[in-house]
């Protein structure tokens, strides 16, 4: 009878055994299933979040266009990014307006001409020039000096001015700009036949302001609404090979009837237009400091 009852224990306590290592192995199990689920989730999200990355960053590769212009004339190169709508190309209103005021100012400031045209480049150029840059325009023009443009060229020819490029200098710590480099071509214009010489290439430098404390009378204030004024300016050549020409076409020429009496100024001839000096009179006043005197 205690033979029998010690086998049952030992039965039992063998199954029990036996029952623990199946739950041991169920367990084990279950852990190992969770911690691979774990792993699985963890890799899913680090997936879905490198995913997210790549699809912000996309292009991961992006073809840029760059334009190599070369001057074939001065063999200068430049390189510029196309990039944004070349249809409508970006330009900032505050850029717009430095580079049309320089060009306006070296468009008066470098061509020739007699008459009406000769009077507006001149106010055009003492309303937008400094007590520094007036003198010497004043000083190219005036009657005691024997090589003023007038000696030279009269009133049959003019002296034309094609701005090649404008170039803004930027401005120290972010500022706007303040300077600009002006490449452009002089041409001679023959008033009688209406062709074209090309006469040499120049680069122009300034510097500049805006003054609003500038005080113009009302003619002069539509010459320069915003007080733009030329502090500093100096023209060098530009000893590359000017670019070719822009065709010029000759004006008609006028046919004398058979019978009318001379070729020169009475009726049936050309008149060639009159000439004319700037005088003080034509200059604009300027009633600040830091403008003419």
């Amino acid at each position: 009878m205690f033979g029998k009852k010690r086998a049952t224990q030992a039965v039992n306590a063998v199954v029990a055994r036996g029952v623990n290592y199946e739950l041991s192995l169920a367990e084990r199990a279950g852990r190992s299933e969770r911690r691979a689920w774990l792993v699985a989730g963890v890799a899913m999200a680090m997936a879905m979040v490198l995913m997210a990355g790549y699809f912000h960053l996309l292009p991961l590769k992006e073809k840029v266009p760059y334009l190599v212009m070369a001057d074939p004339y001065t063999g200068t190169a430049t390189v510029a990014r196309l990039v944004g709508d070349f249809q409508d190309p970006a330009i900032t209103t505050q850029e717009a307006v430095n580079k049309s005021n320089v060009a306006q100012f070296v468009l008066a400031r470098e061509s020739y001409d007699t008459g009406i045209i000769g009077q507006q480049n001149w106010r055009q150029t003492l309303a937008m020039a400094g007590a520094r840059v007036a003198p010497a325009f004043r000083t190219l023009h005036a009657e005691s000096n024997p090589r003023r443009p007038y000696n030279q060229y009269g009133n049959k020819f003019a002296i034309r001015i094609r701005i090649l490029s404008i170039s803004l200098i930027p401005g120290t710590q972010g500022r706007p700009p303040r300077g600009a480099t002006v490449r452009f071509q002089r041409s001679l214009f023959n008033k009688l036949d209406g062709s074209s010489q090309v006469m040499d290439g120049k680069i122009a430098t300034m510097e500049f302001i805006y003054d609003p404390d500038l005080k113009f009378d009302e003619r002069d204030r539509l010459l320069n609404p915003l007080g733009f004024l030329v502090t500093d300016y100096r023209v060098d050549n530009d000893y590359g090979v000017p670019p070719a020409p822009e065709p010029v076409f000759p004006g008609p020429q006028e046919i004398i009837a058979p019978g009318s009496r001379g070729h020169g100024h009475g009726e049936g001839g050309t008149i060639a237009p009159a000439g004319h000096v700037p005088v003080a009179g034509d200059e604009p006043t300027l009633a600040s400091p830091g403008g003419l005197q």
